[in-house]
């Protein structure tokens, strides 16, 4: 039986693998070129999507298939390209970020976060800083430094060229990655910079590059270089949506004379330290965008947004605008290709989905699947009078970002809907998960008259989904907080990360409190555990009697049943009583592993140390060894069944389980049980291969419970009797008086009775 069980097993497999080696053969698909966006532009043309183009198609942003009329006058040219930085890197830092502004589109290029508990999952190398760098005959020019970073704390400025690091030459920005990234953080590195017509050396401590929440990318992969690789739109960008009647026909164009997305607009600093963007359009509208850190009180992951539009110029009339407003771009993509996200509504949810709350209502996610398909019934949200819109936004595993508008005041936004659109370039068929989100605002038309400027004022948010932190961005109850959603079992989730918060407290170690927690919970059901584990022996002492019943009533099942009945109500036994320890864990097992995939906490939480990859993030797989260069594609991609890494944690966990039931199963009594057990058997490594990418702080859970299991049953749980001394013959015991001790507690635990009875034993055989 177990030959032909393995048989079957072997030759499905080779049958499964034998298919999909054979379709690749005869059915290749084309290849996707998934290499970084810097590689990819040195390797092809210098521009891979002209300035001024459509991000999306590569179309011509200006062309439409019906020209619009003219609207008079030229917008005013555009200016240098310029960038500006709000905040710092330093922990100790008000705003808790640091954001590097362009003026190209009068855009966000990213937003870093300062706080030392959220690095980048991926980058290992060190960082010295994101330094907008520059190609010159001498080496890479320094185009801007961010307050915080350790190219600022080492004394590097903005127009510096960095002609080399530890006597390594550097070329221009991308000879200056690659020899970082060979770095590792805490190193010392030289740098040796020109500094007008002198020269100087600079001590520069690296560190880990810190997590992104806004960034450029390509396809679902980060942009390191804005001004050389193709990229995406960058965030919050402004576009206007309507003029005197004319709208614009295609949603990714402008009006003609209307361009603002793609050009540099003139930019200064304002004394109070805010950053304004100014762009002159057609028949003097102009148009400005001014950004400024909140206040030191309310500044924690906090921007300010003021769009302005107000007439100047000789003969300056009133002219009626409409606006469209997007949201943030390029949040994280990290563990998309083990996580799964939780839908409120039964629907499959991207790494990144459009977020969007109005007063009166809970938060509605709109995948990004289906934004990325076109398969939305409704692409667009109105606003309903008396609900307003509270924000929109992009959520993400651990990060959201979002827009939010003003609810009172002279500066309210009359927005009048909320459109889901998908950015740039979209990804692979493989990765459409990773597709590129955002949400567009778009106005109603209002009029700007001469001396009369419009202003009107948003909120910007970036950052973790830290309950706490949310709740302090929204109007009125209609806050972000329920962002973070733990799906049905999440009455059971909130006491477990609490708890789980409050060990790590004392303990320091997530790991450690994850073992602990599994103590407390097993040794709460212990009570549970131990009447189960005496009810199955029962049952397992049971089972002649029971097969002689069924031989006995075999063609009669009502007096079948009620003899059974009877047999267990005289000796005590329940057989639903054994379940029951099972669904008490069910909930357990799902909260935990919703807390676990969805508490920023947890987010890269290591078991021993970070300084290692094996374990380095309870919330992820312990990601033992790449092994994607020696396995086929189909099962090592990012987005194959077992994914890029060998986890050792799922395999041990199996392991455990079956040593557990080859320790406690009974022995079959008839070919049929024999072949249930060898199939529980096999089931085991199927369910490793469906676990296999859960996170390792969920395998530890197992694990622990598995070892608490094992020993629960060898040290403090009674040896079930044989069937031959529990069926009751003369001169031997029956099964209630093999249980009776312990169920009475005659006996102390269920160490003494096992003595006792190896002690019966040796009696018997002397």
């Amino acid at each position: 039986m177990e030959r032909r069980t393995f048989t079957f097993i072997a030759l499905s497999l080779a049958i499964l693998l034998g298919a999909q080696a054979l379709q690749a053969w005869l059915f290749p698909q084309p290849k996707q070129d998934l290499r970084p966006p810097a590689e990819v532009a040195a390797a092809t043309t210098p521009a891979s999507r002209p300035e001024g183009r459509d991000a999306a198609t590569g179309d011509p942003a200006d062309e439409t298939p019906t020209p619009l009329p003219a609207v008079g006058s030229a917008a005013g040219p555009a200016a240098s390209r310029t960038r500006f930085t709000l905040g710092s890197l330093d922990p100790a830092g008000p705003a808790r970020m640091l954001v590097t502004l362009t003026s190209r589109g009068a855009s966000v290029e990213r937003i870093e976060l300062a706080d030392e508990q959220f690095h980048d999952q991926d980058d290992r190398g060190g960082y010295l800083g994101h330094l907008a760098g520059e190609a010159t005959p001498q080496g890479c020019r320094v185009g801007v430094v961010g307050p915080g970073t350790p190219a600022d704390r080492a004394g590097l400025k903005p127009g510096d060229v960095i002609t080399a690091v530890d006597a390594a030459p550097v070329a221009d920005a991308r000879s200056l990655r690659e020899i970082l990234a060979s770095r590792r953080p805490g190193e010392n590195v030289t740098l040796a910079v020109l500094r007008g017509e002198s020269r100087a050396t600079l001590d520069v401590a690296l560190e880990r590059r810190p997590l992104e929440a806004v960034r450029p990318e390509i396809r679902g992969l980060p942009v390191a270089d804005p001004d050389g690789d193709p990229h995406d739109p960058l965030s919050f960008r402004l576009a206007i949506e309507s003029r005197d009647g004319r709208s614009r026909r295609s949603q990714e164009g402008e009006l003609p004379g209307q361009d603002m997305a793609d050009v540099d607009w003139q930019a200064e600093t304002t004394a109070d330290g805010a950053v304004r963007f100014t762009r002159t359009l057609a028949d003097g509208l102009v148009v400005a965008k001014e950004y400024r850190l909140a206040p030191t009180g309310a500044a924690e992951n906090r921007l300010e947004l003021t769009v302005e539009f107000r007439t100047a110029g000789e003969g300056a009339r009133t002219t009626q605008v409409a606006y469209a407003l997007d949201g943030p771009t390029g949040l994280p993509t990290e563990g998309w290709w083990y996580a799964q996200r939780v839908a409120r509504d039964w629907g499959s949810l991207a790494v990144r989905d459009v977020a969007m709350r109005f007063a009166g209502e809970p938060t509605a996610l709109v995948s990004g699947l289906k934004i990325a398909d076109g398969s939305l019934a409704h692409p667009a949200a109105a606003v309903q009078p008396g609900k307003p819109l509270s924000f929109a936004g992009v959520d993400a595993l651990y990060f959201a970002a979002a827009l939010i508008p003003a609810a009172s005041g002279p500066d309210v936004p009359p927005v009048a809907e909320v459109r889901s659109i998908a950015v740039g370039e979209p990804p692979p068929a493989a990765r459409r998960r990773l597709v590129d989100v955002t949400p567009r605002l778009v106005s109603r038309t209002f009029d700007v008259a001469p001396g009369a400027p419009v202003r009107h004022q948003y909120e910007i948010f970036a950052g973790p989904k830290k309950p706490e932190l949310l709740r302090r961005f929204g109007a009125g109850d209609a806050r972000m907080d329920d962002l973070v959603y733990f799906g049905w079992f999440g009455w059971v989730a909130r006491p477990l990360i609490a708890l789980l918060h409050g060990l790590h407290a004392l303990i320091g170690n997530y790991g450690i409190a994850i073992i602990l927690l599994t103590v407390l919970v097993r040794g709460a059901m212990f009570p549970l555990s131990r009447r189960q584990a005496i009810s199955s022996q029962k049952m397992q002492a049971l089972q002649p009697e029971m097969k002689v019943i069924a031989e006995k009533f075999k063609n009669e099942p009502e007096k079948r049943h009620r003899a059974t009945q009877d047999l267990w109500r005289k000796h005590n036994v329940n057989p639903v009583g054994g379940c029951l320890p099972v669904f008490i864990q069910i909930p357990i097992f799902m909260g935990l592993y919703r807390a676990l995939a969805t508490d920023v906490e947890l987010r890269q939480a290591p078991l021993f140390s970070s300084a290692i990859r094996w374990c380095s993030n309870l919330a992820a797989p312990d990601m033992l060894l790449d092994w994607s260069k020696y396995l086929p594609a189909f099962l090592t991609a990012p987005e194959g069944y077992l994914g890029p890494y060998l986890n050792l944690f799922p395999i041990a966990t199996i392991a455990l389980m079956l040593w557990q039931q080859k320790l406690f199963m009974p022995p079959a009594m008839d070919e049929q049980q024999r072949m249930q057990q060898q199939m529980m058997n096999f089931m085991m490594w199927f369910m490793a291969l469906a676990f296999f990418k859960v996170p390792c702080g969920l395998c530890l859970y197992f694990i622990a419970s598995s070892l608490w299991g094992v020993a629960e049953r060898l040290l403090w749980l009674p040896k079930s009797p044989s069937a031959s001394t529990a069926a009751g013959p003369a001169g031997t015991r029956t099964v209630d008086a093999a249980f009776a001790p312990v169920e009475k507690g005659a006996q102390g635990n269920g160490a003494a009775e096992l003595a006792r009875q190896k002690r019966e034993a040796r009696k018997k055989q002397r």
